[in-house]
């Protein structure tokens, strides 16, 4: 027997009560629907607890965090928290999640695609008002393009996170060597190499790009052969590598080119 939110699901979904299809297209609308659940807790912007005890992560996207052990908040962590405590409340509380291929993080997290009852992608919600950054981990690659337009949407109109200046694009060759967190870095490839387990794009500065060998097929469109000498845009977290930074991109939607090296 089908539940009965998954017949309300459908009627939301595929029923004359919603905006046509193609209206919610921009706004990553689920596939299917793995679970309904109701959340008892907010931790910050991208990741809350269930009634049922569980934690829940959003796939696709990264909000700052709040302070723990004394560090500081993130800027705008607070904002993007309240404004998912909002969201929730004016929904009472529920959502409809879509699994990701991978089910749990490392530290044993629901990954999941969160959806509220009138079908709207919460995700997609906190990136468009600036709340949250896209972040791709396959194999949970599931939305990255729909995500990214919206991203790009609300990163050109300089809305919340992108008004700030950690947020901006910064250059690597002027990177403090002690860099750490996320960081959104563009520079010049002046070489690359393979190791057994990564390809290393060298950068100007202290950065080196690895790309683990495990992730290389979803780089297909990349001839990195030939993009000594271009210009890229990656993201991620940076971490010291023994006298240089390491920045890991595991999907293609955290590095972008910018110029090629034969670009006039």
């Amino acid at each position: 027997m089908v539940a009965p939110f998954a017949f309300g699901l459908l009627t939301i979904l595929l029923g004359c009560a919603c905006p046509p299809r193609q209206a919610q297209a921009a706004d990553c609308p689920a596939d299917n629907i793995s679970e309904r659940v109701r959340i008892a807790y907010v931790y910050d912007g991208d990741t809350v607890k269930i009634d049922d005890g569980r934690r829940l992560r959003f796939i696709g996207i990264n909000a700052p965090e709040l302070g723990h052990n004394r560090e500081a908040a993130q800027p705008l962590a607070g904002t993007a928290r309240t404004d998912l405590e909002n969201l929730l409340n004016d929904h009472t509380s529920t959502l409809l999640l879509q699994h990701g291929k991978q089910k749990l993080d490392r530290y044993g997290r629901l990954l999941a695609h969160a959806f509220l009852e009138n079908g709207e992608n919460v995700a997609s919600h906190l990136l468009r008002q600036g709340l949250a950054t896209t972040s791709v981990i396959p194999p949970n690659d599931w939305g990255a393009r729909c995500y990214q337009q919206i991203e790009n949407t609300a990163r050109n109109a300089k809305r919340g996170l992108w008004t700030l200046p950690d947020y901006r694009s910064h250059a690597s060759e002027s990177l403090p060597s002690d860099s750490s967190g996320f960081h959104i870095v563009s520079g010049r490839i002046n070489a690359s190499r393979r190791t057994r387990h990564s390809l290393w794009l060298e950068l100007d500065g202290p950065l080196s790009v690895q790309i683990p060998l495990e992730n290389i097929s979803s780089f297909n469109a990349f001839d990195f052969n030939a993009l000594g000498g271009s210009r890229i845009e990656v993201r991620g977290w940076i971490r010291q590598n023994g006298k240089r930074l390491k920045l890991k991109v595991q999907h293609p939607a955290a590095l972008v080119i910018m110029s090629t090296s034969d670009t006039p």
